[in-house]
C-alpha cells in the first residue's frame, strides 16, 4: 500500500509539482540565498522560498474562508442570519470569535492528520534514538528525510511564520499574546534551523506533540460561543486537559526533550570527532525555552478549571480581553 511517502504517491506528485510550478518564480530568491549562504543546498534554499510564499498566501486563503465557509458555519451554529443585520455586540463576537476558533481547528486537524499519517509508520516514532542513527556531522546530510517530512516542514514553517504578525493584527485579544508572539518566533527559529541540520525526524516529534491538543481547545471554544450545551464545552475543554498534559508536559518534556539532551551527545560519541556545538545547545535552549512556556499555560489551564469548579464559576478563557484590556466573561 503506497502512503504519503512513496515516491509514486499523488502526495508526494502533489508536493513536487507544486515546488516544480514555483520554480520560476523562486529562482531569484533561491540564488540569493545560496550565494548569501554558500553551505546552504539549493534544495534547502527552494523549500524556504516556498515557505515564505506558502506563509503569504495563507491570511489570503482564510480572508476567502471566513467570508465564505466560516461565515456559514458561524452563521448556522450561532443561529443568526448571514446577512449579519441587527446582531447585539455580543452575538457579534461571538461570531467573530468562532470563525477564528473554526480556523484554527482546521489548520490543526489538517496538520495533524498528516503528521501522524507520514510519523506513525516510522521506527523513529517509537525509538528516538533512531532519529540521530544517520547522523555522522551537523548537518545530518547523511539522514534520510521523506517527501512527506518536507511536506510539513514547509507547511508548518509557513504557517507559524504568518501567525505572528497575525497575533496582533487578527486574534482575538488575549493577556498572553505576547508570550504567544515569543513561542510562535522560538517555533519558526527551531523549524526553520533544524531543517537547516537536516534534523527532520525529531522535529516532525516535536511538530506532532504541539498540533493535536490545540482541536479540542477550539472545539471546547466553538461550543461555548455557539452557547451549545454546558456538557460540550466540558467534554472538550477536559479532552484538551489531558491531551495537554500528556503531550506537551510529558511527551514533549520527558519523552523528547530528554533525546535532545541525552541521545544527541551520545550519538556524537559513537561517531567520534563531531563537533554538534553550538548547534545542539541552541536546539535545546529553544525547546527547553517551549517548555517553559507550557508550563506558564498549565497554570493558566490549572485557574480555569479550579475558577469553573467553584460555585458559579463558568468554562471560560481567562487570556481574553475586552476593547479596553481587562478580562471578559463570555
Amino acid at each position: 500500500m503506497k502512503g504519503f511517502d512513496d515516491p509514486p504517491s499523488r502526495w508526494y506528485f502533489f508536493s513536487d509539482f507544486f515546488a516544480t510550478k514555483m520554480t520560476t518564480l523562486v529562482d531569484w530568491p533561491v540564488q540569493a540565498l545560496t550565494d548569501y549562504f554558500p553551505s546552504l543546498p539549493q534544495e534547502k534554499a527552494m523549500d524556504y522560498v516556498i515557505a515564505t510564499i506558502i506563509a503569504i498566501l495563507f491570511p489570503i486563503v482564510r480572508y476567502i474562508l471566513d467570508k465564505t465557509v466560516y461565515h456559514w458555519l458561524s452563521c448556522f451554529a450561532l443561529r443568526i442570519p448571514s446577512d449579519l443585520k441587527n446582531l447585539s455586540k455580543d452575538t457579534s463576537d461571538r461570531y467573530e470569535k468562532f470563525k477564528e476558533s473554526a480556523y484554527k481547528c482546521g489548520v490543526q486537524i489538517a496538520f495533524s492528520v498528516v503528521i501522524l499519517y507520514v510519523a506513525l509508520p516510522k521506527a523513529w516514532f517509537w525509538n528516538l534514538k533512531l532519529c540521530y542513527s544517520e547522523c555522522f556531522d551537523l548537518p545530518c546530510m547523511g539522514q534520510i528525510v521523506s517527501p512527506g517530512e518536507r511536506f510539513i516542514y514547509r507547511f508548518e514553517l509557513a504557517f507559524y511564520s504568518q501567525a505572528i504578525p497575525m497575533i496582533f493584527l487578527w486574534e482575538t485579544k488575549r493577556h498572553d499574546r505576547w508570550q504567544l508572539f515569543a513561542h510562535h518566533v522560538a517555533t519558526v527559529i527551531l523549524i526553520g534551523y533544524s531543517y537547516y541540520l537536516h534534523l527532520l525526524h525529531i522535529g516532525v516529534l516535536v511538530l506532532a506533540c504541539h498540533e493535536m491538543n490545540d482541536i479540542f481547545l477550539e472545539a471546547a471554544k466553538m461550543a461555548r460561543y455557539a452557547k451549545a450545551p454546558e456538557w460540550m464545552s466540558v467534554f472538550w475543554f477536559i479532552m484538551f486537559a489531558l491531551s495537554w498534559f500528556a503531550t506537551r508536559i510529558y511527551a514533549f518534556g520527558f519523552i523528547v526533550i530528554r533525546s535532545t539532551l541525552t541521545d544527541t551527545y551520545e550519538r556524537a560519541k559513537q561517531v567520534g570527532g563531531v563537533d554538534i556545538e553550538p548547534h545542539v545547545s541552541i536546539l535545546n535552549g529553544l525547546l527547553i525555552f517551549l517548555y517553559l512556556l507550557h508550563i506558564y499555560w498549565s497554570y493558566l489551564i490549572m485557574r480555569i478549571i479550579v475558577k469553573s469548579l467553584t460555585p458559579g464559576g463558568k468554562l471560560d478563557d481567562i487570556r481574553e480581553e475586552d476593547d479596553e484590556g481587562t478580562k471578559k466573561e463570555e
